[in-house]
């Protein structure tokens, strides 16, 4: 049997960092708490990898993860040295080789549709370098003198079928989670979206209607992916998205896209990824993009600069979507058909504005942008109003207002259990962690103990522009 090799690459790496061996082990675990993973690593284990031995995927793939967001820079899986040696088919490689995007869209769905597929894409880590992005011509002519993009969007690019399909699953995405009806979706998108896909009219060009309405399918189909504990299978999703939002020349669903994957990859502390793709999306999409998509795009970078310290840049960004949000004309509504794809509802905004706020240190600002996205959220989006009301309670709890938090803290269990997302079940057990130092306080520990009661039966795993 052969000797294994010191990894010399890794031991660079830890050199680099300045960390220890047990406290690489201690990032690796908690990065993968963030995917569903209950890594136990410790100092032993990383000295095994010293040695030569490689752990199972993801490990290499959050090892280089933890590394980047150390280090500040991107740190790709082969530069760990823990990568295999061995060259074999991963799910990944295939839906990656796949170079067609509706033989893509096909095989995601039939893996989503397949447990064990689906549970082995995901454990393979998907980075910003799986993303190609291509180059889109700059648009011609004056903004004032381009067509107007929402009626190009919702009318010359919407085929009423899909729109349909559209407006229904993110009802369910927004008022249940992602664990709900995802493999609904996916199964229609494989039965029924992608023959019609093959089926052009001339038999070789692609019907540019079928495609958007695809690739807002494929966009939902990645949040509802990723808001059910599989982060890896929803960036995939977002990446046919993205394909097929190309082929189709939609700017704004690449550009929606694009932004919905820089917060993910934020959730996922995944800085590069979230830097990229935040700023493309606004590159592609600021000369030609509606009010409020704009109002999105800038909200989204405006969260990514405030979690990296960027203060200035973080309040320029949140001052344009302010000034995007209170532009938009004022008869036009919020609700309709492919509302996801082109209306960013005022409580959507608020919440990310409150975020951003709270990113920044600015925790009564916050309060008042989540009571703002409260009083007009729609009372049956159980999923935003878990989530609003659990933020809403963390920051009244720095505050020192224990009274308002656990007022807020009863409404956040009262719509827990309409939900099924791995996201409100996290924002609940950040919320009892929140709740520790009050054990002492009789509505405090009661309230606790019933957070601890509603996750301890949450099954692991399981949203357009929210």
């Amino acid at each position: 049997m052969a000797r294994r090799r010191p990894n010399q690459q890794l031991a660079a790496l830890l050199a680099e960092s300045g960390w220890s061996a047990g406290e690489l082990a201690r990032a690796v675990n908690a990065l993968g708490t963030k995917y569903g993973l209950r890594l136990r690593y410790d100092r032993t284990a990383v000295a095994h990898w010293l040695e030569g031995s490689r752990p199972r995927s993801p490990v290499p793939g959050l090892v280089a993860q933890v590394f980047g967001r150390r280090l500040g820079r991107a740190v790709h899986t082969a530069e760990t040295g823990l990568d295999s040696a061995a060259p074999t088919r991963t799910p990944t490689d295939v839906v990656s080789r796949t170079v067609d995007p509706v033989a893509r869209l096909t095989t995601l769905c039939r893996a989503d549709a397949d447990p064990a597929r689906r549970l082995a894409l995901n454990r393979e880590m998907f980075t910003s370098g799986d993303v190609r992005l291509p180059a889109w011509p700059p648009p011609t002519g004056p903004r004032s003198e381009r067509p107007d993009r929402t009626a190009w969007t919702t009318a010359a690019h919407t085929d009423a079928r899909l729109a349909d399909m559209v407006t229904v699953f993110a009802e369910l995405a927004e008022k249940y989670g992602g664990a709900h009806a995802r493999s609904a979706l996916g199964a229609y998108v494989a039965d029924d979206v992608a023959p019609r896909l093959t089926a052009s009219p001339d038999g070789g060009t692609l019907d540019p209607t079928v495609l958007t309405g695809s690739a807002r399918l494929m966009h939902l189909l990645g949040t509802m992916a990723s808001d059910a504990g599989l982060p890896n299978l929803g960036y995939h999703c977002y990446r046919s998205a993205l394909d097929l939002a190309y082929r189709a020349d939609d700017r704004n669903v690449y550009a929606i896209t694009l932004r919905t994957m820089g917060v993910l990859a934020l959730r996922l502390d995944d800085p590069t990824g979230a830097r990229q793709w935040s700023r493309t999306a606004l590159e592609v999409a600021a000369a030609t993009a509606t009010s409020h998509v704009l109002t999105y795009l800038y909200a989204g970078r405006a969260l990514v600069r405030a979690t990296d310290g960027e203060r200035k840049a973080a309040l320029a960004d949140l001052l344009a979507a302010e000034r995007s949000h209170a532009a938009r004309p004022g008869a036009e509504a919020d609700t309709g058909p492919l509302a996801p794809f082109t209306r960013y509802p005022p409580a959507a905004f608020h919440y990310q504005r409150g975020e951003v706020l709270l990113a920044l240190g600015d925790r009564k600002q916050a309060v008042t942008a989540f009571h703002d996205s409260l009083a007009v959220r729609p009372a049956g989006h159980h999923i935003p109003l878990v989530l609003t009301h659990a933020r809403l309670a963390e920051t009244l709890l720095q505050l020192g207002d224990i009274e308002a938090a656990l007022d807020q803290c009863r409404h956040s269990c009262l719509h827990y259990p309409h939900t099924a997302s791995r996201r409100t079940t996290t924002a609940l057990t950040a919320l009892r962690r929140s709740l520790a130092p009050y054990r002492r306080h009789p509505q405090a520990r009661e309230v606790r103990d019933r957070i601890v009661q509603l996750t301890r039966s949450a099954a692991p795993g399981s949203g357009g522009m929210a």
